[in-house]
């Protein structure tokens, strides 16, 4: 038989050790506090043992409505960004351009071919010449006309389209990325003026109408977006305005002032480049087209090259050299 004073001790001993512990005890307050875990929105890797009681939204706050795709439930949140506007009903024909995380753009819709004067409305379509000698301050006007959402192409939407173009290896005579050059559009002057697009039953058939060229030649006038839809003369024809005014200087925030270089000057690279130029190392040898800068602050920018730029056109050509007001031989498009 057991003596009784060792059954006393052994009780004692364990109403001692399990003091203080109830059924609501919380057990942060003892060593185990130790192996608590946070979650990390940074890291997709979570880590083994137990957490503070949280949300999702707490831990990240990029976990929002308005950051996911509308439709979309992700964790319980339903999102609500539309990822491209409404179909365009009016002025023509129009594409839908992927948009690049990295330039900070969602889907957008841009005119197919450069605007056209149908009755003061600017049309996207392939018969007739572009609508020229239009300034800045009334291409703008004009798209906006249009209606709701409407607008004049801005830097980033071209820039948009300009790098999804630069890295589809349709675009390179050489058949890769980086590969011979970019298709320059009717750039060598002849024939010495603007010109319509194809305007047969198949719309892209015939890249080179008008300028009496054929394959190989780098004055094809379309470049393929990664969506497989072609675009009609963004590089050469006639200049396009875009939705930007200059400010001249050096430095980041300014737009230097030099006249015809190349995109691989180290005067561009620390504001200029990033914002309008290739991402590759891309000069006019690959047809990239040059930098015009910006003469005074406040100045209007225009892209692309007209009919008979040469070596200055590309899809990255650059100039920043005239005012709003000019009404030189400058065409546009329209977005939304």
């Amino acid at each position: 038989m057991r003596p009784p004073g060792r059954v006393f001790l052994l009780s004692a001993v364990l109403l001692a050790a399990t003091a203080g512990f109830s059924s609501g005890a919380d057990v942060t307050a003892y060593p185990l506090s130790a192996k608590k875990r946070t979650l990390d929105p940074g890291a997709d890797t979570v880590a083994a043992g137990y957490y503070t009681s949280t949300t999702l939204a707490v831990v990240d706050a990029d976990l929002a409505a308005g950051n996911i795709k509308s439709g979309v439930n992700i964790f319980g949140k339903v999102g609500t960004v539309e990822t491209a506007p409404p179909a365009p009903v009016v002025g023509g024909t129009w594409l839908l351009v992927p948009g690049d995380s990295v330039l900070g753009t969602r889907d957008f819709y841009v005119q197919k071919y450069e605007a056209k004067n149908v009755s003061s409305v600017p049309t996207s379509e392939p018969s007739g010449t572009p609508w020229a000698s239009v300034t800045q301050i009334e291409a703008k006007m004009r798209c906006e006309a249009l209606g709701p959402g409407y607008h004049l192409v801005t830097m980033k939407e071209a820039l948009t389209i300009s790098r999804n173009i630069e890295n589809n290896a349709w675009n390179w005579d050489g058949g890769s990325v980086g590969s011979g050059g970019l298709w320059r559009g009717h750039s060598d002057g002849t024939p010495d003026n603007s010109l319509a697009a194809d305007v047969t039953g198949d719309p892209d058939d015939d890249p080179y109408v008008g300028t009496g060229n054929t394959t190989p030649s780098i004055e094809k006038r379309v470049h393929q977006l990664s969506s497989g839809q072609y675009l009609w003369d963004w590089s050469g024809n006639v200049w396009e305005w875009v939705d930007m005014t200059c400010t001249a200087g050096t430095g980041a925030g300014y737009w230097y002032n030099a006249a015809w270089i190349e995109w691989t000057d180290a005067n561009l690279s620390d504001y200029e480049k990033p914002r309008a130029g290739p991402a590759g190392a891309y000069t006019s040898a690959q047809n990239a087209g040059r930098y015009y800068g910006c003469t005074a602050t406040g100045n209007a920018v225009f892209r692309g090259g007209n009919w008979l730029n040469g070596a200055d056109a590309g899809v990255f050509a650059f100039v920043a050299d005239k005012a709003p007001s000019y009404s030189g031989p400058r065409g546009f498009r329209c977005a939304r």
